[in-house]
């Protein structure tokens, strides 16, 4: 089964959280946990007992140069509210075999589509 969350914004970059108070990026990443709860349900997504592959597809409003590796820590406020939402039971390489960050299409408003493939 495959399942797909469509959230919209994008979590700040690794880059941008270094720079924030440490209490700020707390905040932030609560906030996106809770949006992610809140679309779970929005969505109607399933919960799943299966292992599973994540891919997040990073839509932006235009090719500006990015460096994936600084949206990789979106995953981490992303995973969080999923499994506090009950969509995955963990977040650890039992439950979450492989992550995948991709580049989506350019859209007037940027978000994430995450993609969850259960495995065997």
């Amino acid at each position: 089964m495959i399942q797909e969350l469509k959230v919209i914004g994008i979590p700040p970059t690794l880059n941008e959280l270094k720079r924030m108070h440490w209490r700020a990026q707390h905040q932030e990443k609560k906030k996106w946990e809770q949006i992610v709860m809140i679309e779970c349900k929005v969505q109607k997504l399933k919960p799943t007992q299966k292992p599973v592959i994540i891919t997040y597809r990073f839509h932006f409003k235009n090719n500006q140069r990015r460096d994936p590796d600084g949206y990789a820590y979106s995953a981490k406020a992303i995973q969080d509210g999923l499994v506090r939402s009950g969509i995955l039971p963990d977040d650890n390489f039992n439950v979450v075999r492989e992550l995948r960050i991709a580049k989506g299409e350019n859209r007037k408003v940027p978000g994430i589509t995450v993609e969850i493939m259960e495995v065997a």
